[in-house]
C-alpha cells in the first residue's frame, strides 16, 4: 500500500465552535430586548412583560437607591437595620420578624431580584459577620404560626426568627 500524500487528509472538524475569548459586543438594550422578544413564545413574552413591569414599579418606589441584592454585606445590614427600626414604631422589644421585614422592604421596591430565601441567607451572613443581630422566637412572645414559620432561618442547629434593632439608650434610662 502506498502512503497517501501529506496534504490529502483533512483534520477532523470540531463539532462545537471554539469559544471566543472576548464576549460579543453589546447591542443597545432596546435592540437586544426586541431580539429576545422575537424568540419568545406568547407565554414567555407575558412573563417578560410582567417581570419588566415589576422592576419598573420597584424602581419607582425605591427611587435612586440600589436594590438590596447589589449591596455589600455592610450596606445591606445598614439598610435592613433602618427598615427594621421603622417597623418598630410603638414597640419596645426591639425585635422585627424576618418575614414582616422582607414584606416591608418588598413593598418599598427594595427586594428586586431577591427572594425571601436569599434575603434570609444574606441576613445570616450579616449576622455571622457581626453586622446585625438575629434572635429566636421565645415561647412567651405572641405571634401567629405562619409568621414564625415564614421568618425562620435554621443554621447549625440554631433557629432565628427576628432581626434585633440596637437602639441607643434613652436619656431618661440609666
Amino acid at each position: 500500500m502506498r502512503a497517501q500524500r501529506s496534504g490529502s487528509i483533512a483534520p477532523p472538524r470540531a463539532s462545537v465552535p471554539p469559544r471566543a475569548s472576548v464576549p460579543p459586543p453589546m447591542l443597545d438594550p432596546a435592540s437586544e430586548l426586541l431580539a429576545l422578544l422575537a424568540d419568545l413564545s406568547p407565554h414567555g413574552v407575558a412573563a417578560l412583560l410582567a417581570h419588566a413591569r415589576k422592576l419598573r414599579d420597584d424602581e419607582r418606589r425605591r427611587g435612586s437607591a440600589p436594590p438590596l441584592i447589589v449591596l455589600s454585606p455592610r450596606d445591606f445590614a445598614v439598610r435592613v437595620g433602618h427598615a427594621a427600626t421603622e417597623l418598630l414604631l410603638g414597640r419596645d422589644d426591639g425585635k422585627v420578624f424576618i418575614a414582616a421585614l422582607f414584606r416591608s422592604l418588598e413593598d418599598r421596591g427594595e427586594t428586586s431580584g431577591l427572594g425571601l430565601a436569599e434575603f434570609k441567607n444574606r441576613l445570616l451572613m450579616a449576622h455571622q459577620a457581626g453586622l446585625l443581630v438575629l434572635s429566636r422566637f421565645e415561647l412567651g412572645e405572641r405571634a401567629d404560626a405562619a409568621t414564625i414559620t415564614a421568618s425562620e432561618i435554621r443554621h447549625l442547629g440554631a433557629a432565628f426568627h427576628h432581626v434585633l434593632v440596637r437602639r441607643p439608650k434613652s436619656e431618661g434610662s440609666k
